[in-house]
């Protein structure tokens, strides 16, 4: 019985892993592309809007990424398939049960499809944001620096 209770303590964590993990790139993704897109006044601005990502449901996230523009919008939402939408609005919902001390089990605390959906989205935002990209390291080639385009 306590290797049951461990199991699905792990699995409320990976799940909570799996949110906040979101939640980061996303931020990170968006402060980088505005970095990188604005200066002055302008940057400061959208930076100051932009302090730290929302709980990203999928609504939150078509908002979020509509503020780009419509191209941006509709790219996501196509990206964002039925099943895709589904698994973001039940890791949504763990993350927030999870937080609130409720307890539960089944399907919704399978982390494997969480865990899909976070590096399909962070794929789709490196993509979308970056284009084809390459990370630039430090000399000691542990930090990352910034993005550099590798095609215009």
């Amino acid at each position: 019985m306590d290797q049951l209770r461990l199991q699905d303590d792990l699995r409320r964590y990976l799940c909570l892993r799996c949110a906040g993990f979101l939640e980061q790139v996303t931020f990170v993704v968006v402060h980088d592309y505005l970095a990188q897109h604005g200066h002055g006044p302008t940057l400061a601005f959208a930076k100051s809007w932009f302090e730290h990502a929302p709980n990203l449901g999928a609504s939150a996230f078509i908002k979020l990424v509509g503020r780009f523009g419509s191209t941006y919008q509709t790219s996501f939402e196509t990206f964002l398939t039925p099943v895709r939408k589904a698994t973001l609005s039940d890791l949504l919902d763990v993350r927030n049960d999870v937080a609130h001390g409720k307890h539960f089990a089944g399907q919704k605390l399978n982390p494997d499809r969480y865990v899909r959906l976070c590096e399909e989205i962070y794929d789709w935002l490196i993509e979308t944001f970056f284009g084809d990209s390459v990370e630039v390291l430090d000399d000691e080639g542990v930090e990352v620096v910034g993005y550099e385009r590798t095609r215009s």
